[in-house]
């Protein structure tokens, strides 16, 4: 073994690295090794790395390796990585492998990334035109090439190839976000889907590019919460819910969202496709916007008689019920209108109209309509759209009934401006339960009407939440900015936005918070939960008005989000742990900040926070690390800050462990919250203060194993340039440094 730095993924600083061909083979496991050697070396490189204390990585050198079937086993010790920097080639014998479940298999791993640039081969040219899978299942015997069985709170980005069967298989993961993934093979290639996923909640796919021979994506029963944007398909079938309905027994399918994708000259477009005779499902919440299709057959498509070579009995109709689909934005570049059909909510809908290779399919059966009982309006339960009258009651009423459906349900408040008094929202409910909001909610003006630190809206004990709608959640937080927040506890009366009480898997989607009287969003005691495009928004001198505070909180996803507002536009307490943050705008605000820390007694450690793809515009700070003197002892570890643009922004990069805003705090006794493995890389943009780069490290504790890369900051003031300040710090530098960093480091 060999100790290393590594800041890439979610999980942050690979501490440990095993490297196949350095720490077991030498030079050799290239082509002409043993199939048999080469696979046992790599899981015995993996089962090491797996009973690490620190977090670790296997890495596969550049070079070609024939190599498999392989599993590797978790549960881990740590967070792991499986860094693929050469071509993995799966055999192309597959007779000589019984049934297996894949070619390369992870199962019960908890925090692992699969990167490096490399690529998975395999090697299916030789097996596709020796079955004929849609008649006999011969496909069944065929290797998939990667299979996640029960992986959490993972990222892959790779490279897949011409596989023998599904490219990639998900199957009961949670949290999984695949980014900047391609996969390849020929338009001919059967059975060849490029990700599909069951029994799965919170997969994030985008950035993707999936060429193959039959789904692009394929959505299996018991999907949930699912993402999909910005990925171009084609050639292929498109991108497909279902089939479902096949078996007994299927979980019901809840939140999938498609979005800014591509398809091109595929055989479908998107579609949602279940058998006739079949059992009773469900799936709901369907939603695809803003597709481009380019000379794609069948563009939109439900077809609830899906019956393949004639292998069901397609005159008894599909128990499957589909609700709440939408269709929107889906175009060609031509931009000719088709008519959809008006039954389905869709916007927008324009296609070049060429009978011979589009068509508009909406095959409905009559058991697919949507069920009174599972669509809970709350103007039937007495609200109204008056913007006085408070709908506090009729909405705990439509909740009460919804909460306690045993099948998935939709609490809705249509457009129309709300009177909302301080709620709490409470589970555990019955099934998976959507709270849409369409409208604008406003909160009380005054201030005596709320309980203090209950929060205005709280919604706590919930499982497969989701909040979604467009709508506003309006706090009318004027009256209260004035007060001086920062030197009283006045503002720790105040109420909150929306407070997420033990959370899980759940998601919060396109919904606006505006005008906080205190924090927007706080996160307590979550684990598995999404923020995708939420937009925050409050003046910048709106005290205390951080965007999302998280606390005590494992596996959150923050991304594709704008954060507009006074204070933090994301603030990490303790006990924070694997929080992913990508594509968010943030500012005007005080930037993005770990902490602080160190303040109260028995804090618990934070670990794993990765920020990427971020743009900050105006802010008061960057991206930074904040921990008080005279502290109790405390631990923040694998923080990575990445692939950051700063636009006129104060202090851009800091660690600070003397942090003592209005000096509530003794100097003199330093910070012992303990800090470890962080990277800031590709940072690049203006600083508004010529102090760009202020690492203040804790001299009772100081901090270990920094790393700066490619940092190009210039000072846009009248006079001087960008410099930097290093205290107790020794800081591994690579790359541009400008500001030259950390030359005078202690």
């Amino acid at each position: 073994m060999r100790q290393s730095i590594w800041g890439g993924g979610k999980v942050g600083v690979v501490a440990w690295q095993l490297e196949v061909v350095e720490a077991v083979f030498g030079d050799g496991g290239r082509v002409g090794q043993s199939l048999e050697g080469v696979s046992r070396a790599f899981m015995s490189a993996w089962k090491v790395a797996c009973t690490c204390t620190d977090p670790s990585t296997v890495v596969v050198s550049g070079g070609t390796y024939v190599v498999g079937p392989v599993q590797f086993q978790g549960p881990c010790r740590a967070p792991m990585g499986f860094r693929v920097q050469g071509t993995l080639k799966a055999p192309t014998d597959h007779n000589r492998f019984e049934l297996q479940d894949g070619w390369v298999i992870f199962q019960d791993i908890d925090s692992l990334i699969i990167s490096g640039g490399g690529t998975f081969d395999g090697q299916g040219h030789t097996a596709w035109g020796q079955n004929n899978c849609a008649r006999t299942g011969t496909c069944n015997l065929l290797l998939v090439n990667l299979c996640f069985t029960k992986v959490t709170n993972s990222i892959i980005q790779h490279n897949f190839l011409n596989s023998k069967l599904f490219h990639m298989d998900i199957l009961n993961c949670w949290n999984m976000t695949l980014q900047y993934v391609t996969i390849n093979a020929t338009g001919d290639s059967l059975n060849t889907d490029g990700i599909h996923m069951g029994r799965s909640t919170g997969v994030n796919i985008s950035d993707a590019i999936i060429k193959t021979g039959d789904d692009s994506l394929s959505i299996g029963d018991g999907s949930q919460h699912i993402n999909v944007e910005k990925v171009t398909c084609g050639p292929g079938h498109g991108i497909s819910v279902g089939s479902l309905g096949k078996y007994h027994n299927e979980e019901p399918v809840v939140g999938v969202t498609v979005k800014n994708c591509t398809l091109i000259n595929t055989m479908n477009g998107i579609r949602v496709k279940t058998w006739p005779d079949s059992p009773a499902s469900v799936a709901t919440d369907l939603h695809f916007e803003d597709i481009i299709m380019n000379n794609v057959g069948n563009p939109i498509l439900i077809n609830q008689e899906y019956c393949p070579y004639d292998q069901c009995q397609a005159k008894v109709p599909s128990q499957v019920k589909i609700s709440d689909v939408s269709f929107q934005g889906i175009c060609s570049m031509s931009g000719t209108q088709i008519l959809p059909d008006k039954e389905e909510e869709t916007e927008n809908i324009g296609m070049k109209l060429n009978i011979a290779a589009i068509s508009l399919l909406l095959l409905l059966t009559s058991v697919a309509e949507v069920s009174g009982d599972t669509y809970f309006d709350v103007t039937k339960y007495g609200a109204q759209a008056d913007g006085k009258t408070d709908i506090s009651q009729a909405l705990l009423t439509a909740w009460e009934a919804a909460c306690a459906s045993p099948i998935v349900s939709r609490v809705v408040i249509p457009a129309g401006i709300y009177a909302l008094g301080q709620v709490t929202i409470e589970g555990p409910c019955k099934a998976p339960i959507n709270l849409i909001v369409k409208g604008t909610v406003r909160a009380p003006v005054d201030t005596s009407r709320f309980k203090p630190q209950a929060g205005w809206v709280a919604f706590q004990h919930l499982d497969q939440f989701t909040l979604s709608g467009y709508g506003v959640f309006d706090g009318q937080g004027q009256s209260v900015w004035g007060q001086k927040c920062s030197r009283t506890k006045y503002c720790h009366q105040l109420p909150i936005n929306l407070r997420f009480n033990f959370l899980t898997n759940s998601i919060i989607k396109d919904i606006t918070s505006k005008d906080s009287k205190q924090f927007h969003i706080n996160l307590l005691g979550c684990r598995n939960i999404t923020f995708f495009q939420v937009a925050i928004t409050a003046p910048e001198d709106s005290q205390n008005t951080d965007g999302i505070h998280i606390g005590r909180s494992r596996g959150v996803n923050i991304t594709h989000s704008t954060i507009q507002t006074g204070d933090d536009c994301v603030s990490i307490g303790d006990g924070s742990e694997q929080i992913d943050i990508t594509k968010v705008n943030c500012g005007p605000g005080h930037g993005i900040s770990v902490g602080s820390l160190g303040l109260y007694k028995n804090e618990a450690p934070v670990i794993g926070i990765r920020v990427k793809n971020c743009t900050l515009s105006d802010t008061t700070n960057g991206v930074r690390v904040k921990t008080w003197p005279s502290s109790p002892q405390g631990t923040a570890t694998e923080m990575h800050f990445h692939d950051i643009v700063m636009n006129n922004v104060s202090n851009p990069i800091i660690i600070d462990q003397e942090y003592c805003p209005h000096n509530q705090c003794n100097l003199q006794v330093p910070s012992r919250v303990k800090l470890s493995n962080i990277s800031f890389k590709n940072i690049r943009g203006t600083t508004s203060t010529e102090l760009a780069v202020n690492l203040v490290c804790s001299k009772g504790a100081p901090c270990q194993k920094v790393e700066l890369g490619n940092i190009d900051l210039k000072y846009t003031g009248p006079e001087g340039t960008a410099s930097s300040q290093c205290k107790n710090v020794e800081a591994t530098l690579w790359g541009t440094q400008q500001p030259k960093t950390c030359a005078q480091a202690a």
